[in-house]
């Protein structure tokens, strides 16, 4: 339960049974969020708030001064007991899944009119509505763990010719970046004979019903999943010269995933194929933009043609981005410290939480 006298930030993030009493936290844990979340409680510990599942709450309680939602949707709506029960001003609601896989939350207002706080990396939603707040998307390897690099080993000539890593999926939505992705795979496995290595999961299997009556394209290219997480990733991608990263879609504004932040931790260069104002954020000299190429043909002859010299500066860009200030946008602290900065109580408030702090 909420330590007494105590400020407490109770969480949901489509938890499941197995879940709940605080056993996202537990170092046992084997979910996909668990390091997420044992990252979040540690960070707003130091900061003084303690971190719990939301059924270890009573809401009425006034050291409980917010209860942390990610990625509400219509299917959590559907099937959540606790929102109800939860005085508005309490409410929070932190967007990272983007429209393609979240639709709930960017195509209406309906379900973040129930938040009284959002935070959102989205710049057209940040325009609209000036109380919500800006984070960045928190997930990929942690860039700042990547600062100097541990790949300084790995010469021009030790590393392979191209790599992508990503999931084998298919959308309905018209602005989904998956086609494109899936042909410039295909053109590179073709064009490329065993320069192309091909890592994710859900390959070589069909993604949809109508390819399981119809067939779908075995890949020879392709070369497994990479168990171990998104280190283990940065650790496989840096044995490459380029990598292909396309984000799931590449039409919201503000939207830059860890895809190409995988690829300056592992001093990978990437070609990248995201929102059109992307480079705003991300260091110039560092990456190849997929969008300035007429074909795929003019990208594989242009990365062919890149010699050692010519690929150091890239390496050279991507270091200095590395120890800048700048890639701490990126960085999951920064996200949480976002976080922190808008929910933390101050130390002399009454323990309600002020309406002036939502």
């Amino acid at each position: 339960m909420a330590s007494q006298g105590k400020q407490t930030i109770a969480i949901n993030y489509y938890l499941s049974p197995d879940e709940m009493e605080n056993r996202i936290f537990a170092p046992e844990s084997r979910s996909d969020k668990a390091p997420f979340m044992r990252a979040f409680r540690d960070f707003m510990r130091d900061a003084g708030v303690n971190v719990v599942t939301i059924d270890q709450v009573d809401f009425r309680d006034p050291d409980v001064s917010h209860v942390l939602y990610f990625d509400y949707s219509w299917r959590s709506a559907r099937a959540d007991r606790w929102l109800a029960s939860v005085p508005y001003e309490k409410r929070a609601l932190v967007m990272i899944e983007p429209a393609l896989v979240n639709p709930t939350l960017y195509l209406t207002s309906h379900y973040r009119k129930r938040f009284s706080t959002v935070f959102t990396w989205d710049l057209n939603l940040l325009r609209k509505h000036p109380s919500y707040s800006r984070i960045n998307v928190p997930v990929g390897a942690e860039p700042l763990s990547y600062a100097a690099n541990p790949f300084k080993h790995l010469s021009f000539h030790d590393k392979r010719f191209l790599v992508a890593v990503s999931a084998n999926r298919w959308s309905y939505m018209p602005h989904s970046a998956y086609a494109k992705r899936w042909r410039a795979y295909q053109h590179f496995e073709r064009a490329t004979p065993g320069q192309f290595d091909l890592y994710g999961v859900g390959w070589n299997a069909p993604r949809v019903f109508f390819e399981k009556r119809l067939g779908f394209h075995r890949f020879s290219c392709f070369r497994g999943a990479i168990p171990g997480g998104y280190d283990a990733k940065v650790n496989v991608i840096a044995g490459y010269k380029f990598a292909l990263c396309f984000e799931n879609n590449a039409s919201e504004p503000g939207y830059i995933s860890e895809k190409i932040i995988d690829c300056f931790c592992a001093r990978c260069v990437p070609v990248y194929y995201g929102w059109k104002g992307a480079g705003d954020y991300l260091p110039e000299g560092a990456w190849i933009d997929l969008r300035t190429f007429g074909s795929l043909s003019a990208l594989e002859a242009f990365l062919a043609g890149i010699d050692e010299a010519r690929y150091a500066r890239y390496l050279e860009a991507i270091d200095r981005f590395m120890l800048s200030e700048q890639v701490r946008f990126f960085s999951m602290s920064h996200f949480f410290n976002v976080i922190a900065t808008r929910l933390k109580r101050p130390s002399n408030a009454c323990p309600a939480p002020k309406a002036g702090l939502l």
